[in-house]
């Protein structure tokens, strides 16, 4: 009787132990099936959307990425999906009753997502890897949020089983870091150029073209042309000349427009652009901006003399990468660049505008 009572109490035993592995390891296994553990090994990710947007993002090396294998990629925005993909946990999963729902919003809106990793076809404990490989190790669709946008619903690729999906930490829901969008994930940058790789600017201004110039750089030495009349500035202040090409090291815009009415586009485009703007780098390449004047709101008032303003005082319009590109550019971040030729002049007073 009692070897009886001895043998029951093992199996309980066990069978609770049993119980408490499978359960344990269930949920590590939807935990894992959705995160990336080893960020460094990603090599590429795919996004599509149900609008036939695609953009494949490609580790370059160690903190580049590269959009469409075109355009460098906004390293923000990949810290931030990266974040994500390796921070995904399972909240909990689609009630029953809400289950064919869910799939079928996930059917018509979702994006789906591939996730590329560096394996290895022999790796003995983690310790001896030989003969690595790309291979798609992640598949799943990111649906929209949950009624309270505390959770985002998923599913895995070749499941029936939708999860409410979210990264501990964060209060959101995570559908708008799976942009399907290339213009999403492209670097905003215009201008990325030291000093010292600048061979030369040159800016050109349709209203005053008095003031349009070009300065050329000559080994430590510059040299100031005066466009309207084709003559060398003597007397210019250097160090006015050094600061001003030192603003090319980061110059970006807000936004781009691309999405914009092709006929909008080009009703803006048709006018004279304010300034075109034209940097030559030390190995001969061309990059070019060309602004233009955007409309301020209508109905906007100056607020001190209460009259009506006609031209935005913060944002303007440009085209740029060879007229491929409408953006949103704003005054604050150009203005130590969108200076006169008489900034440059000994004793002038620097609040000197065009």
């Amino acid at each position: 009787m009692r070897k009886n009572k001895y043998i029951l109490l093992l199996t309980i035993t066990l069978a609770v132990i049993a119980l408490i592995l499978l359960l344990n390891n269930s949920k590590s296994t939807i935990k894992a099936d959705f995160a990336v553990d080893d960020l460094s090994s990603v090599t590429k990710i795919f996004m599509s959307d149900k609008n036939n947007n695609k953009v494949t993002i490609k580790r370059l090396d160690e903190g580049k990425w590269q959009v469409n294998d075109k355009y460098p990629a906004r390293l923000d925005g990949m810290k931030t999906l990266l974040e994500t993909i390796s921070g995904l946990q399972v909240k909990e999963p689609v009630t029953i009753a809400g289950r064919n729902t869910i799939i079928k919003w996930l059917a018509a809106k979702s994006v789906k997502v591939e996730i590329y990793q560096t394996v290895y076809r022999i790796d003995l404990f983690n310790k001896i890897k030989l003969f690595p490989n790309e291979k798609c190790t992640k598949v799943y669709y990111v649906g929209d949020e949950t009624q309270d946008n505390q959770g985002t619903f998923m599913l895995l690729e070749g499941s029936d089983e939708p999860f409410v999906v979210y990264v501990p930490g964060f209060r959101g829901y995570l559908s708008p870091r799976y942009s399907a969008l290339e213009t999403d994930w492209r670097k905003r940058v215009i201008f990325e150029l030291k000093i010292g790789a600048i061979k030369s600017v040159k800016i050109e201004y349709s209203s005053t073209p008095e003031s349009s110039f070009e300065i050329s750089r000559y080994d430590k030495d510059f040299e100031i042309k005066l466009l309207s009349s084709n003559t060398i500035m003597n007397g210019f202040d250097t160090s006015k000349v050094v600061e001003y090409m030192n603003s090319f090291s980061n110059i970006g815009f807000e936004a781009f427009l691309n999405d914009l009415k092709k006929s909008d586009i080009d009703s803006i485009t048709a006018h004279k652009p304010m300034a075109i703007l034209t940097v030559i780098d030390i190995a001969g390449k061309t990059t070019t901006l060309k602004a233009y004047l955007k409309l301020a709101a209508f109905g906007t008032v100056d607020e001190i003399t209460n009259k009506p303003i006609t031209i935005d005082r913060d944002r303007f319009y440009g085209m740029i990468n060879d007229d491929k590109d409408f953006v949103l550019l704003q005054y604050f971040i150009f203005t130590p660049v969108l200076q006169p030729s008489s900034y440059f002049r000994i004793n002038v007073d620097k609040k000197s505008k065009v």
